[in-house]
């Protein structure tokens, strides 16, 4: 992370050695995934399997002599492209191309956070894409954005490199926008050549005409309309069930959680989920009064799936009595029923109880739906 800021200074002796750190890097980190014991052995087995590309570059141990490096030093030019051009402001005057690539942003830094508590990777933006669309906002690229101000240089063009920010880049970066930009900047210089100008000094209107007579597509799409939304996720109303139900929305919440409602048949409005964080910190607790004293039948709701976690700790306290239980969610509930029975607790009718779940120790996705407790006596 971070290492293209080296890199766009760099020598060839220091590009050779930052190629090589991030072979060992991988080496090293494929060598934890296939042998360390803190990786499920399912898991190291089944990665001891893969291996490097046999057919490719075996010359150099079937390594790529070429790092990817996703973003460098870029041109400051005439016009300096940016978040608002792709958001806000799509249309320019002198438009060589169109693009809709989603602003999309790997990591830019790694920072240590204090007292050896772990790290904090910065700079992630993830795809931005229009509402109800797979693609990106389209804008215009202007031809300025690939001109050098006229004082620094002359008679350059860089369609690559182009004048952007880090998050307008983000967006430019991908081949096909690229594609179109070359070839917009080779028509621009033999224009150039033919009419003995400076590339800053080429009539828009020139090229614009050489544009559209060679198919380049230079006005802004007129997008198709969205299918009809589809129909909301509804959950089942816990007021509709029998018992005590006690719903995630009324759980007192401590540490991340995260709300969520992709997995269906869930109680309420939704659920929430850890995040498979497993640092203890991912506190619920539920405070109620039970109807009568007596043993009742725990139930819980929860999306059942193979990366929840297998052994979610859950304590009822009632009554001076303390009852520790657990729940494996990757296990699904009956045919047909939202919950599932994780056992048989005693309440007091007299005195507040709190049933409390945590995240502590557990190994996958914790879920918080709800609890359903059936009086048994």
């Amino acid at each position: 992370v971070g290492a293209c800021n080296v890199w766009s200074e760099a020598g060839p002796e220091k590009r050779e050695e930052i190629w090589e750190a991030h072979r060992q890097y991988t080496l090293e980190f494929y060598r934890f995934l296939t042998t360390d014991p803190a990786v499920p052995e399912h898991l190291r087995e089944e990665l001891a399997e893969f291996g490097l590309c046999r057919d490719e570059f075996p010359e150099i141990g079937h390594w790529s002599p070429q790092l990817y490096v996703r973003e460098g030093r870029r041109m400051q030019g005439i016009y300096v492209l940016s978040q608002k051009d792709i958001l806000e402001e799509s249309e320019k005057d002198d438009p060589i191309a169109i693009s809709s690539f989603p602003v999309d942003s790997h990591d830019c830094q790694r920072v240590a956070l204090p007292n050896g508590e772990g790290v904090v990777n910065e700079g992630t933006i993830f795809p931005v894409r229009m509402p109800g669309r797979r693609h990106g906002y389209p804008y215009q690229v202007p031809y300025r954005a690939l001109l050098p101000k006229a004082e620094e240089c002359d008679n350059l063009l860089v369609p690559v490199a182009l004048s952007s920010t880090h998050v307008a880049f983000s967006s430019i970066r991908v081949e096909p926008t690229w594609m179109i930009l070359g070839q917009s900047a080779g028509i621009a210089a033999a224009l150039s050549a033919k009419l003995d100008s400076k590339t800053q000094a080429l009539p828009y209107p020139t090229l614009r005409e050489r544009l559209l007579a060679q198919g380049q597509v230079l006005e802004m799409p007129e997008l198709p309309e969205l299918p009809p939304e589809p129909v909301s996720k509804k959950g089942i109303d816990p007021k509709s069930l029998d018992g005590l139900v006690l719903d995630d929305t009324e759980a007192e919440l401590k540490g991340a959680w995260d709300r969520s409602s992709n997995f269906p048949n869930f109680i309420g409005s939704g659920y929430v989920h850890d995040g498979k964080r497993a640092d203890g910190r991912s506190i619920a607790t539920f405070k109620f009064k039970a109807p009568k004293s007596g043993r009742y039948q725990l139930r819980c709701a929860y999306s059942a799936h193979e990366t929840r976690a297998t052994a979610v700790p859950v304590v009822v306290s009632s009554g001076g009595q303390e009852t520790k239980l657990q729940i494996d969610q990757t296990k699904p509930h009956p045919v047909g029923e939202a919950f599932s029975v994780i056992g048989t607790v005693t309440l007091s009718g007299e005195s507040e109880s709190t049933l409390t779940v945590t995240n502590e120790g557990t190994d996958g996705f914790v879920i918080l739906d709800a609890f359903q407790l059936l009086p048994l006596d």
